[in-house]
């Protein structure tokens, strides 16, 4: 009676739902419309398949901050999906324990070995570069 049964939307996946080819065509901008809200601005935290879904319907005015979570090998950010995983959950948390409301006060999130990095941010993207502290593990307790 052992068995694995999907638990996750995956939003590739082919369906044919009320004559629609994927769930991006069957949702269309719903998605876009029911989370800009009157300030214009979303921090996206979310994977790029599921930020796809409002990303594709951004107009101008709009601000959407996407939030990097790498690592620095050589001179290129490498996302590793555990660890990036763990951080935009928590960056989730900070910005409710701190009532984080404006994209600048995400700049000082410093949890989980992340740090904010002036040096490759823009406007729409926020990079966190994780470094290794010698003797301290990743874990929710470091928090």
């Amino acid at each position: 009676m052992d068995g694995v049964v999907p638990h996750r939307l995956e939003m590739k996946a082919k369906v044919s739902v009320a004559g629609t080819y994927n769930f991006y065509d069957y949702w269309g901008d719903d998605l876009y419309r029911e989370v800009m809200g009157k300030s214009r601005m979303i921090v996206n935290l979310a994977s790029k398949e599921y930020s796809r879904c409002v990303e594709d319907f951004l107009v101008p005015g709009d601000h959407f901050i996407t939030c990097i979570f790498g690592e620095l090998e050589g001179n290129k950010i490498v996302q590793k999906g555990v660890y990036v995983k763990m951080a935009r959950g928590d960056m989730v948390r900070f910005m409710a324990e701190n009532r984080v409301e404006t994209p600048e006060a995400l700049k000082s999130y410093d949890r989980y070995c992340y740090h904010f990095d002036e040096s490759r941010y823009t406007d729409t993207e926020y990079v966190f570069i994780r470094s290794q502290v010698p003797g301290k593990q990743d874990s929710p307790e470091m928090v």
